[in-house]
């Protein structure tokens, strides 16, 4: 048959010529000096439960909370680890300020520590940047992972001045009619008189401006985990 023991009492060794005022407390030394081991073979098979917080002389033991969350007393807080580990490569969408950040996710706005700070705090590397599937534009390369690489070597602008090479192939209307020369035989039959030149410039417009390249967007933080490792109560 298998040790079912789980608590081996050792009564306590009282003094020679030792003699309680009364019953009541005889039974209280017996109670007090009454030493209690458990058998450390079968783990510990006590733990605290319910929605209080468990007094001082039960931290030893862990503490299952009314919402299925399990807990030990370690560093002087009741204490459970955050799911997703330090240097995580896992990313997270966040709509709010910078102080609502601090408390989200059961972060506070204490100094950062193990114990105590930010849950999460914001990527910079994602300052006002658009996040893009990796794999292949058809004309401008590669998206890598922390990176884009095209063929160009543009990551990509939020304003754009067009240079020749990206205008459509067009043309213009030269109007020339008020100092066309006729020449026949020498002798001027309609103008002023003047040959033109082989070739005639229109007129300019524009003012060299870059466009707007931005899609209507909605601003938002991209946010990864802080150096706090554990949740508090």
């Amino acid at each position: 048959m298998p040790n079912l023991t789980l608590i081996t009492l050792t009564p306590p060794n009282f003094p020679l010529n030792y003699c309680p005022a009364n019953y009541q407390q005889f039974a209280n030394d017996i109670i007090s000096g009454t030493q209690a081991t458990f058998l450390s073979s079968i783990g510990n098979s006590f733990f605290n439960f319910g929605a209080t917080v468990p007094s001082l002389n039960n931290q030893i033991y862990p503490w299952l909370d009314a919402d299925g969350n399990w807990w030990v007393y370690q560093g002087g807080f009741w204490a459970r680890k955050h799911p997703v580990d330090i240097g995580s490569n896992e990313r997270r969408i966040f709509i709010g300020t910078t102080t609502e950040l601090q408390t989200y996710d059961g972060g506070n706005t204490n100094a950062p520590s193990a114990y105590s700070g930010p849950m999460w705090e914001v990527d910079t590397n994602f300052a006002a940047r658009f996040p893009v599937g990796v794999g292949a534009f058809a004309a401008s390369g590669t998206v890598a992972v922390q990176g884009t690489t095209t063929s160009s070597g543009v990551a990509g602008e939020d304003k754009h001045t067009l240079i020749t090479s990206e205008i459509p192939s067009h043309t213009h209307t030269v109007g020339a009619n008020f100092a066309l020369d006729i020449d026949a035989g020498g002798r001027t039959l309609f103008g002023s008189g003047t040959d033109f030149s082989s070739s005639l410039n229109t007129g300019t417009t524009g003012s060299d401006g870059s466009h707007n390249n931005l899609p209507p967007f909605y601003g938002v933080y991209f946010i990864k985990r802080t150096a706090r490792v554990y949740y508090t109560k």
